[in-house]
């Protein structure tokens, strides 16, 4: 056989079924024009001023730049590699000099287009460096080298790859000149995130099942409509594209169930603020104290500004999966209304278990694993155009993660809502920082929520559009412009004006006396919160209060159950003190911490916390006296508040800082009242400042301050660079710090900083012997990677998070399954069951405290 026998479709791209790399080429540029096109108008055009071109150059211009990817495979060391074309190899003399080299074919694309074909073709070398190391990341974290550079055969593999250029060249540029879009550094970052994002997503559709089949159809002279239309139907049925919906301008066209008459002041300022400002806005922050109506008022703001910029719906971050759970509820029957039923995606670690029956899933190899939790219907992440869920989702598109390019894909074609800003802590708060700025470089309109924010942390957080002083106004709607321009309106009236009696009470290190004060408070009836900082401190008070024969109704509510007891105690705590007054008990006291603190709709007629700093004193402060319609007894006619203080100090530690307890202590000693909403800001400004603590607090302000700049540190070692500092996408495996498949747990728990968590089962023995049969044995360890996806959830129902470090002592590989797959990181422990309560090692669990630790 001659040597030129091998032609262009024979070399393969695909194996099983054969795939030539003409057509694979072909159809990746072709799903990429596709995917350009249902694109929001918005990210075309902002693509194409990044790269100074028009929208129809800049739609060519990606159809030429993905379909050559994988140029790279054409080449000896990569087509050895599958045993037909290995035979036909040998037939023809072309045989490698150094058969067994691992390669890795992107490096290959990226040598042979910017060291040989494209500056054969007069590309500036910035240029082709550039598009060149685009294409070079689209496979992340990959071991292995270019391929052959100087071999005998070189000369026949670089005449193949021209070829390939020129085909695709001609066929999408449709010209013998080759065009290079100018590109400046501070363009490469964002121009450099959308182009790698829209090749992998290109790659993986081209990949897939939809062009399984393809050599055996597709010629792009006849059918080329035929598999335009395959992609579009793609992307139609998979929810990664929607129409353009027109959600109206005023308020009461937005949410169509809230009339004229019932806007709120903040709502109708929200309205004038957009129908007054000519520019587009890049970013709103609304601070307010509780029920104001924020949630309205934000995505109100979202679809004003995703119209501005000429974006497609929203992602709602918050801080936590229990409280995306709510919201995803409530956007379903907003979208509702516009008659965009179904649209909605829950997006956590454990979604999965309360959104929605996916089906089941066998990846062959990992790029297929990464490629299905992207593209499957029910699991298309941030591509989808309405999403809700935890803050972390976003974040971990500013981290080194594998594919995370695809994260900033998917905000750039919406508005971000960021709720609860204040809840995020210095950590968290750096990741954002970094977000903000790829938000302002891709024009991605963002919406941040807050009903208290401490005026550092609001700086911090607009930092990336602007740093000049702002007004201290409250409650107010800060805007700014895309040329930097600051609005900002103080909201003309609030609904809700409020004097909250408070009082401090040093009992907290004694559960027996704050017991006993619970009680004596709702002695006459009522519903009374008593909220603490951690769960061993709420179990103790919980048990004190059931040891001394409290009369009313009780309910412990804590992180540390297991899932579906979780949301059982969720449930029934919203049923007892949500908005449905018909189930409210006469007389009630729940015992919890932080859980019952952010977006959850439930009323108290008074509470006792813990200490805490003074934003999240006035933040929980909000869940008394919530909703206008409650009956409540008579000796509660106004908000009162018990803050709960330690009796000694110096040897009280808890979740907080002492330097900010010690602060609201500071500043509500002489304080009778609190007047809502006007006390807030002041009190939260002088909450975090330590130029207004007693001078005996300096030195716990000064470990404070250091260990906020460790955990500042700490953060930018996980972060990508900011998008002025040009485009350096992650290649290496050095260079990728995290997976980004669901299962990651050590990706999740970098998106905040705190001790490495662990998600456990614990199961009585005859459960546990009966899952163990179904486990294999590998290398030692038994995993479980064979159940059904039913199965699967029925376990992580009952499983829990704790802090690894409380899992003491050996396990013996007779009591431990590891799971595997959707279970990745789950830990089942076998225990032994007495009196209803599972005992392993130093843990205990049983149903009315859940997971204890014996000391």
């Amino acid at each position: 056989m001659e040597s030129n026998s091998i032609s262009l479709k024979d070399v393969w791209a695909k194996t099983d079924p054969f795939q030539s790399i003409v057509t694979h080429a072909t159809l990746s540029g072709l799903a990429a024009q596709v995917i350009w096109e249902k694109l929001p108008e918005g990210v075309r055009e902002e693509l194409a001023c990044l790269l100074s071109i028009t929208q129809e150059q800049g739609k060519a211009w990606l159809g030429y730049l993905v379909s050559l990817h994988d140029i790279g495979k054409v080449e000896e060391l990569f087509q050895w590699q599958w045993p037909e074309m290995r035979a036909r190899m040998e037939k023809a003399g072309k045989k490698p000099e150094f058969a067994d080299t691992k390669v890795r074919h992107e490096r290959t694309t990226v040598a042979a287009l910017n060291e040989r074909i494209w500056k054969e073709l007069g590309a500036e070398k910035s240029l082709r460096s550039f598009y060149a190391g685009v294409l070079g990341a689209h496979h992340q974290g990959k071991d292995g080298e270019g391929g052959s550079k100087h071999t005998k055969n070189s000369s026949f593999w670089n005449g193949l790859q021209a070829e390939l250029e020129e085909t695709m060249r001609h066929l999408f540029l449709k010209t013998e000149v080759a065009f290079f879009p100018p590109i400046e550094k501070p363009q490469k970052g964002p121009a450099g995130a959308l182009l790698l994002g829209l090749t992998i997503l290109s790659d993986w559709i081209a990949s897939g099942d939809l062009f399984a089949d393809a050599e055996t159809w597709f010629d792009p002279e006849k059918t080329w409509a035929e598999a335009e239309q395959k992609v579009e139907r793609f992307l139609e049925d998979s929810g990664l594209c929607s129409p353009d919906v027109d959600f109206g301008r005023e308020f009461s066209e937005v949410w169509s169930n809230i009339p004229r008459n019932g806007l709120r002041g903040l709502q109708e300022d929200i309205e004038v603020l957009f129908g007054e400002t000519e520019e587009r806005i890049s970013v709103v922050l609304i601070e307010a104290p509780m029920g104001e109506g924020k949630t309205e008022a934000g995505i109100y703001a979202a679809l004003q500004m995703a119209r501005q910029w000429k974006k497609h719906g929203f992602y709602v971050g918050l801080p936590t999966s229990a409280t995306s759970n709510q919201m995803v509820g409530r956007m379903r029957e907003f979208l509702a209304l516009h008659g965009l039923e179904d649209t909605v995606r829950l997006l956590h670690s454990m979604a999965w278990l309360v959104d929605e029956d996916l089906p089941e899933m066998q990846f062959d190899t990992e790029e297929e694993a990464y490629a299905a939790r992207w593209l499957l219907p029910v699991r298309r992440g941030l591509l989808a155009p309405y999403a809700v869920g935890t803050v972390d989702q976003a974040m971990m598109a500013v981290l080194m993660v594998k594919y995370g390019v695809l994260r900033l894909l998917g905000l750039a074609q919406k508005t971000l809502v960021i709720d609860e800003l204040h809840s995020y802590d210095v950590y968290m708060s750096e990741l954002i920082e970094r977000l903000l700025e790829w938000c302002k470089a891709l024009e991605i309109p963002v919406v941040m929520l807050s009903a208290t924010l401490p005026p550092e942390k609001k700086a911090q957080m607009l930092s990336p559009y602007m740093t000049e002083e702002l007004p201290q106004d409250y409650p107010a709607i800060t805007a700014i412009t895309e040329d930097g321009r600051a609005v900002v309106r103080k909201i003309s009236r609030t609904e809700k004006h409020s004097v909250v009696s408070v009082s401090l009470c040093p009992i907290l290190q004694d559960p027996e006396q704050i017991a006993r004060k619970a009680a004596e408070l709702v002695q006459d009836g009522g519903c009374l919160c008593v909220l603490l900082n951690e769960v061993d401190q709420a179990q103790t008070v919980y048990q004190a209060l059931k040891q001394m024969g409290f009369d009313g109704e009780t309910l412990l509510f804590h992180a540390r159950f297991p899932a579906e007891w979780r949301q059982e105690i969720e449930a029934q705590c919203i049923r007892w003190f949500g908005k449905d007054k018909s189930h409210r008990p006469k007389k009630a006291i729940l015992v919890a911490t932080q859980v019952v603190e952010q977006s959850l709709d439930v009323d108290f007629d008074t509470m006792m916390t813990a200490v805490a700093p003074i934003d999240l004193l006035l933040q929980r402060v909000g869940r008394v006296f919530r909703h206008e319609d409650t009956p409540r007894p008579p000796q509660f006619q106004a908000p009162t508040l018990c803050v709960l203080t330690p009796q000694d100090p110096e040897n009280y530690h808890d979740v907080y800082p002492p330097c900010l307890r010690n602060q609201s202590i500071y500043l509500l000693q002489d304080r009778t009242a609190i007047r809502i909403p006007d006390d807030m800001p002041q009190l939260v400004a002088d909450g975090y400042d330590m130029t207004a603590a007693p001078p005996e607090e300096l030195e716990h302000w000064m470990e404070h301050l250091m260990e906020n700049e460790a955990m500042s540190s700490a953060s930018t070692q996980y972060l990508i660079r900011s998008p002025g500092k040009g485009f350096s996408p992650m290649k290496t495996p050095e260079s990728i710090q995290f997976d980004d498949l669901e299962q990651s747990g050590f990706l999740s728990a970098k998106t905040r900083l705190g001790p490495p968590t662990k998600r456990i089962v614990l199961l009585e023995e005859e459960a546990f012997r009966q899952l163990a049969e179904r486990a294999k044995k590998v290398e030692g360890i038994r995993i479980l990677d064979n159940l059904s996806k039913s199965e699967e959830k029925d376990l992580l129902k009952q499983s829990v998070s704790i802090q690894e470090k409380k899992l003491e002592g050996k396990r013996s590989s007779t009591e431990v399954l590891y799971g595997r797959k959707r279970l990745e990181g789950l830990l089942v422990l076998r225990g032994e069951q007495k009196d209803g309560t599972i005992f392993y090692h130093n843990m205990k669990l049983d149903h009315e405290l859940g997971i204890r630790f014996q000391s």
